[in-house]
C-alpha cells in the first residue's frame, strides 16, 4: 500500500476532471498525509455537514442539507476546551466541517474555523465554493472519522485524523448524478492554534491511501 499526497488545488482538479465525461457513470477519486510544513498565526474568522444513508450497493445516498448548517454552526463544547482532549475533538470536528463545506458548496464553513493565514485552508474553502455550477458530493465525504492521533503536543499541537470516504455520487446543480467517487481511506495532518476561547486550524495536508478502500 502507498500514499499519494497532492496539493489541495490539484485534488480539486483530479476530482472535477473525473466528473466531466458523459456516457456511463465515471468513477473518480479525490486525493491525502504529510506533516504540516508551516503554521501561521492569526485569528479565525463559526460553520456545517451531513451523514446520509447507504444503499445495498454500498453507495452513500444524498442527505438533507437543511440540518447541516445548524449542526455545524459552531464547534461542540467538547471541541472548545483548552486541553489535549479538546484539541483532539476539534481536529475531528474540523475534518468533518471540510467535508460539509464541499457537500454544501460553502467555503465559509472552513474559513470561519481557520486562521486567516492558513493557505491550504483557503485552498480547500475555494475548492468548496468552486463546486457551484460544476459538481458536488451527494454527502459529507469526510464524516466517518476513524481515529485522531496526536503527532505533537505543545502551543501548536499537530494531529493525524484518519477517516473513511464512502462510495458516493457527485451531483450537478440540478441534483442529478453525474459521477461516482470510489470508497477510500484518507487522513489529514493538521496543526491547530488557540484563538481566544477556541481552537482554529492553521495548517493541514490531505492524503489518500492507495489500495485501502
Amino acid at each position: 500500500m502507498g500514499t499519494r499526497t497532492l496539493g489541495l488545488l490539484a485534488v480539486g482538479a483530479v476530482t472535477l476532471a473525473g466528473c466531466t465525461g458523459g456516457g456511463e457513470d465515471p468513477e473518480t477519486t479525490s486525493a491525502s498525509i504529510a506533516t504540516p510544513t508551516s503554521a501561521s498565526s492569526s485569528t479565525p474568522s463559526t460553520p456545517s455537514s451531513s451523514g446520509g444513508s447507504t444503499t445495498s450497493s454500498g453507495e452513500a445516498t444524498t442527505s438533507s442539507s437543511t440540518d447541516d448548517a445548524a449542526r455545524w454552526a459552531s464547534p461542540p463544547e467538547a471541541a472548545r476546551a483548552n486541553t489535549r482532549q479538546g484539541a483532539q475533538e476539534f481536529a475531528k470536528w474540523y475534518t468533518q466541517v471540510t467535508g460539509a463545506a464541499q457537500h454544501l458548496m460553502d467555503g465559509d464553513l472552513i474559513r470561519e474555523q481557520s486562521t486567516s493565514g492558513c493557505v491550504k485552508c483557503e485552498d480547500m474553502a475555494a475548492l468548496a465554493d468552486g463546486r457551484k455550477g460544476v459538481q458536488h458530493p451527494s454527502i459529507n465525504p469526510y464524516q466517518q472519522v476513524t481515529r485522531v492521533k496526536v503527532l505533537k503536543w505543545g502551543s501548536q499541537p499537530t494531529f493525524q485524523v484518519d477517516f473513511a470516504v464512502p462510495r458516493h455520487s457527485l451531483l450537478n446543480d440540478a441534483g442529478q448524478k453525474e459521477a461516482t467517487v470510489r470508497a477510500e481511506k484518507a487522513a489529514f495532518a493538521m496543526r491547530l492554534e488557540r484563538a481566544g476561547d477556541r481552537w482554529a486550524a492553521s495548517e493541514f495536508t490531505l492524503a489518500y491511501r492507495d489500495g485501502e478502500a
